[in-house]
């Protein structure tokens, strides 16, 4: 079926029904038949069939409509941006051999005609009304979409018809297009994703909105319109989502990930109030190859759709498969037709595999069971250190633990590690990142920018972030001959490049590399100077700190991340205190039945594994619940039923609101009474920064706290973590810096939180529970992010364990979840450390099917862990975190039956050997 043969079954299947809507002004798809048809008509009276017509314009109802003449017209639709410089301008007219340019301003008609090409300026045609019989070119090209040649001369891409009826119909299915929803019209005209966000939106029957631009960005525009009216589907880049105000991703309904890689930052945003689906597509296969409903973050870009079907390429044996990984090569129906423009040998990734047609994508993948996983561009992988690193990987891994946007950009040789200024100093930053990654992997310094540059089509512009970065360096520090002289000395000992702001011992160096270092530089400043500027930075050693001493300057001590944290923490603590009594005393609480009044609970967390068995055992009491989540919806209840096989009848006293709700209630102090509450919500990730968990999970429970307080709730058992330490101790810079990870310090500081409510009668309870087995079936998803059983199951295929310092504490979830109970019902015992029982080396290895001999030191495990291509990486990383520590000292033994071995499967009860883990 040919393009324009598909937009009239189109308009004559929805007729009546709303088809584009922008501010002031709706069409029918029956309007939009005969408008468009008109239109149509007059863009075949001025361009030859089968030549390409050039509608420049974007962002309003007007170009859409243009849009959708061109393509029912004779001519082959091609957009291009009204922005474009005025070389590029007549390049693109150059390149397309364009028959007709209509411009939607007047300045782009200025261009046309200065190019020499016709022009039409839609201002003096107006909307015609006469409707005219036509019939189709016959062109095998449905639509040309320019894209940048690697020289940066434009070309076209050539897209047949033959993939369009298989996109529209997988883009209804796959993302629940229904007749009357409303879909953002976002993109430019001029980027593929256009495509997309106008036909699926049609051929579904659904609304497509234009937002009235009313502010100085297109950006800024769409925020208002989205945070004011919402949407239930939009296609947008990841870099363009996370630029959205927060009020307006509460209001998407489904979110389409396009463009460019999904980071973990915008999966954990998005996913708290959308429908996440991630798509993959070129420009070459008719916008979308591949798309996957996301409820967990993954690499995952789903199946091909309709038409379509994945071979992974080995670029070495040249072999073609449909499983491994290696080069995507799409094959189908809806492959490109070529390339028009460029330059010749680019053509060579379009080929024959088979008898149909092939495109060589540059994208590496992972291809099992014909779901892919995106790895990255073949290009991105660089040798660093004798590693091949894949800077996608990286950049997505820097994302989601800073919790914002990152690029990683090559200049020569560097890599430079780019990100938005928010206060961190370059040192901190640097400090953070290089705990993280080894050194192979670790960017050699840290660019600040004001904002990150986005193309046209949405994606993060490196070729612009790169030329920017470029022009700012080379500044009189880079080039200061002591400094360098200084990093060199460093760089010889330490085997890489270190930010002159950092101290050795973040970026990887030991008491020996320190030492070595001061014996170069004695040679260089002499020994008395060297050993003073030593002993003035107690020590440690920073390039410039100790030039700074070197040449008589003070050098200033640092504020310990604990310590800046304790202060911003101790501030908030003070006014949480303050507030607390108020919002006991001034609280009008919802009228209920006098059955119920004081015997609500609230529980958080109902979507995690915990919180889950929590409201499993409460369900039989026939108490009412009050559940908080982060989507407030009550699919969270479907799924519960689901999980753990109960009647819907049995959720007629539970009721599910967001945190968004609560926070409402709160505000205007009306809610229900509450007897207690069981706070289990948390994002359990190791490795997310202290700060993204101060915004997140932190701030929440501020927040249910505050509801405790207001609610007059008698009890809180708060849900924390054994490595937050085995002693209870007041909140301080000196407890949080004695905890190893950011996870356990941001439990330590919920604690401090939850324990002012003390303060006004509450009993509170603080639950430090180890690792929480004990899964059933429907359980076993939340292993997938587990640290530990990742070990053993990592340790399994290595043939190899590696050998950990003292116990491993874990718990059973139903033990566990009894206790929660017991604290919200008054028959606590006081705040404690749960472990029901504790595992040594000799255990684990009888779990793992392993044995002493196969115990390695950790540090060659990680290594053979890594070189093995069998780790998932970031959870490789939660390991080595969670293995930094000494382990649990002591022994413990508080149920009978082997947690372990039920969770694995395994005989039960492991060979004592003595041996600690």
């Amino acid at each position: 079926m040919q393009l324009s043969d598909l937009l009239t079954d189109i308009f004559r299947r929805h007729h009546e029904r709303p088809a584009l809507r922008t501010a002031g002004r709706a069409w029918t798809y029956a309007e939009l038949d005969r408008l468009t048809n008109a239109l149509a008509g007059r863009i075949d009276r001025e361009c030859a069939p089968g030549r390409r017509v050039l509608v420049v314009g974007e962002h309003s109802a007007e170009a859409v409509i243009w849009a959708l003449a061109a393509m029912r017209s004779g001519a082959v639709h091609t957009p291009m941006s009204p922005g474009l410089p005025v070389d590029r301008f007549e390049d693109s007219v150059r390149v397309a051999q364009a028959g007709l340019v209509v411009c939607l301003d007047r300045e782009s008609l200025v261009r046309a005609d200065k190019a020499g090409v016709p022009a039409l300026y839609s201002g003096d045609v107006g909307w015609p009304t006469e409707v005219t019989e036509r019939r189709p070119s016959g062109s095998p090209v449905a639509y040309s979409i320019f894209t940048s040649g690697s020289t940066g001369v434009p070309k076209l891409v050539d897209v047949g018809h033959g993939g369009l009826l298989n996109l529209c119909r997988s883009l209804r299915r796959l993302l629940d297009i229904t007749p009357g929803e409303q879909v953002l019209q976002f993109a430019s005209l001029s980027f593929d994703a256009s495509i997309s966000e106008i036909l699926g939106t049609l051929y579904a029957g659904a609304t497509l909105v234009v937002p009235v631009r009313d502010q100085a960005s297109w950006l800024g525009s769409v925020s208002r319109h989205l945070a004011e009216h919402g949407c239930d589907l939009a296609m947008l880049s990841p870099s363009v989502y996370a630029r959205l105000d927060d009020a307006a991703r509460r209001r998407i309904r489904k979110i389409e990930f396009c463009g460019e890689a999904l980071g973990k930052a915008e999966f954990d945003r998005a996913i708290q109030h959308s429908r996440v689906f991630n798509a993959y597509g070129p420009t070459e296969a008719t916008v979308c190859f591949s798309l996957a409903e996301l409820t967990s973050f993954t690499p995952a870009i789903g199946t091909p759709i309709d038409g379509f079907r994945a071979l992974v390429h080995d670029p070495e044996t040249g072999d073609h498969s449909t499983s491994g990984t290696g080069e995507l090569v799409i094959v189908g129906e809806g492959v490109a037709l070529g390339y028009v423009g460029g330059r010749a040998e680019e053509q060579r990734v379009f080929r024959t595999l088979d008898g149909e047609r092939a495109y060589y994508t540059g994208d590496r993948v992972t291809l099992h069971d014909g779901t892919l996983s995106y790895l990255g561009r073949i290009d991105e992988q660089v040798k660093r250190l004798g590693h091949r690193v894949n800077l996608a990987h990286v950049e997505s891994h820097l994302s989601a633990r800073l919790d914002r946007e990152v690029a990683l950009v090559r200049l020569g040789e560097e890599v430079v590690l780019v990100t938005t200024a928010d206060g961190a100093t370059e040192e901190a930053l640097m400090a953070r990142v290089r705990s993280w990654l080894p050194a192979w992997e670790a960017p050699d310094r840290i660019a600040f920018v004001d904002t990150l540059p986005l193309a046209t089509s949405g994606k993060l512009d490196k070729n612009a972030l790169r030329e920017r970065i470029a022009a700012g360096s080379g500044g009189a520090s880079a080039n200061d001959p002591e400094l360098r002289q200084v990093l060199d000395v460093v760089t010889t000992v330490l085997g890489h490049q270190i930010d002159p702001n950092t101290s050795i011992f973040d970026a990887g160096g030991s008491s020996l590399a320190m030492i070595q270092i001061q014996v170069k530089l004695s040679q260089i400043y002499g020994e008395q100077a060297v050993e003073a500027a030593f002993a003035a930075l107690d020590y440690d050693f920073v390039v410039v700190d100790f030039l700074r001493h070197l040449h008589g300057a003070d050098v200033v001590r640092r504020e310990s991340p604990a310590e800046t944290v304790f202060r911003q923490v101790e501030t908030e603590l003070a006014a949480l205190r303050a507030e607390l009594p108020l919002l006991r005393r001034e609280t009008r609480r919802a009228t209920q039945a006098p059955d119920q009044a004081g015997r609500t609970v609230l529980l958080t967390g109902v979507s995690g594994f915990i919180g889950g068995h929590v409201l499993d055992q409460l369900l039989p009491t026939g108490r009412p619940v009050l559940v908080v989540s982060t989507t407030g919806s009550d699919r969270v209840l479907a799924e519960h039923r689901a999980r753990f096989g109960h009647d819907a009848a049995d959720y007629d006293l539970v009721r599910v609101i967001g945190y968004g709700d609560l926070e409402r209630w709160v505000d205007q102090r009306e809610g229900p009474a509450l007897d207690g509450v069981a706070h289990c919500g948390y994002q359990v990730n190791h490795l997310l920064p202290l700060d993204s968990q101060m915004a997140g999970s932190v701030r929440n429970t501020v927040l249910v706290v505050r509801a405790a307080a207001a609610f007059g709730a008698r009890s809180f058992a708060f849900l924390s973590a054994a490595s937050a330490g085995e002693h209870f101790e007041p909140l301080s810079a000196a407890a949080l810096g004695a905890v190893a990870d950011p996870y356990s310090r941001s439990k330590l500081i919920c604690e401090g939180y939850v324990n002012a409510l003390a303060d006004v009668g509450c009993a509170v309870d603080c639950y430090r529970a180890g690792l929480v087995y004990g899964h059933q079936d429907g359980d076993r998803s939340y292993l997938k992010d587990d640290w530990f059983t990742g070990l053993i199951a990592l340790a399994r295929r290595l043939r190899a364990m590696p050998r950990l310092e003292g116990y491993v504490p874990v718990c059973d979830v139903r033990e566990l979840s009894r206790t929660l109970l017991a604290a919200i019902d008054g028959r606590s015992s006081g705040s404690a450390v749960v472990v029901h029982r504790t595992y040594e080396l000799a255990e684990l290895l009888h779990h793992a099917g392993l044995s002493p001999t196969d115990v390695l030191p950790p540090a060659e495990w990680f290594e053979l862990a890594r070189g093995s291509g069998q780790a998932h990486l970031p959870l490789l990383a939660a390991m080595q975190s969670a293995l930094g520590g000494r382990g649990w000292r002591t022994p413990q033994r508080e149920v009978d039956h082997d947690i372990l071995g039920t969770l694995f499967g395994t005989p039960q009860e492991a060979p004592r050997a003595g041996a600690r883990a």
